[in-house]
């Protein structure tokens, strides 16, 4: 059985997919959107803070998010 993704997931699927950074409010609708979830400021407010805590996660400033490759650990 496959594990539901979390929102961090889904925020590194879908920064992979685009290739650049992502403005964060487009994200987290976005991810919203995936886990069919309403985009309601308590949703948003919950993926933000989720988001905030990954360490995967590289803000760009100016609002706009980024995953940073080289952040993330390997196991060989």
């Amino acid at each position: 059985m496959q594990r539901k993704k979390s929102e961090t997931d889904l925020a590194v699927d879908i920064l992979m997919e685009n290739k650049e950074p992502m403005y964060y409010r487009d994200l987290l609708k976005e991810i919203a959107l995936r886990m069919n979830k309403n985009d309601d400021p308590e949703t948003i407010t919950s993926i933000y803070t989720r988001l905030n805590l990954d360490n995967r996660l590289d803000y760009q400033g100016d609002g706009y998010w980024f995953y940073d490759t080289s952040r993330v650990r390997r196991e060989d």
